[in-house]
Order: C-alpha cells, then sequence, then structure tokens
C-alpha cells in the first residue's frame, strides 16, 4: 500500500522541495508498481485524502487539535497522544497501522 500523495503541495513546502520532485517520485511509483505486478503483489494506492497518521490505530478517533496539547497538525508533530484512549502514537508507525488495515 502506497498514499497516492499531493505533489504540487509538497512541492510548494521549501524544506520538502528538494527532497521531492515529481519525476522523481512519478519515476519510483511506476518501478513499484511494476515490481508488484512482475512478482505478483498487489499495488495499493490509499486515497490522499485518508488521513493515516491523523487517525488513531487502537480506537480509530481522528485527531483533533482543539483538544490535544501539541496543537495544530502539522510536520513537525512527529508523536502524539490520542486523548480518548491514551495511547502514545509515533506518526509514521501509525500511519503504516492505518494503511495495512486500509486494504482489508
Amino acid at each position: 500500500v502506497v498514499e497516492d500523495l499531493s505533489i504540487s503541495n509538497l512541492l510548494k513546502n521549501k524544506k520538502l522541495s528538494k527532497a521531492f520532485s515529481f519525476q522523481k517520485l512519478n519515476f519510483f511509483f511506476q518501478c513499484l508498481s511494476y515490481k508488484c505486478e512482475k512478482y505478483g503483489i498487489a499495488y495499493v494506492k490509499a486515497d490522499k485524502w485518508f488521513a493515516s497518521s491523523k487517525i488513531c490505530s487502537c480506537c480509530g478517533v481522528k485527531y483533533d487539535h482543539s483538544v490535544q496539547p501539541e496543537g495544530q497538525w502539522s510536520l513537525k508533530i512527529r508523536e502524539w497522544d490520542c486523548v480518548p484512549c491514551n495511547s502514545h502514537h509515533d506518526r509514521d508507525v501509525n500511519a503504516a497501522i492505518n494503511l495495512s488495515r486500509w486494504v482489508k
């Protein structure tokens, strides 16, 4: 499962624009798709609006900045705590768990 990223939004961020270029990412996704097809692996793109890192992988509640001590959601938030179930999440691990469940 890969996230369908909004490349144009990533390029607007000056800190990320050098790391992401449309052609490099597009080429990577094409290669990944080809390899998955070659080896009989399902290649699935998750919707770009699926909030994979904002949804608690334990209870399913979406991050709400009005009740979170971390404040407004941004790339600076690498870890966060879910208020309803008190679970602690690493942004990337949480997104990976949610994306793995998205397929099922």
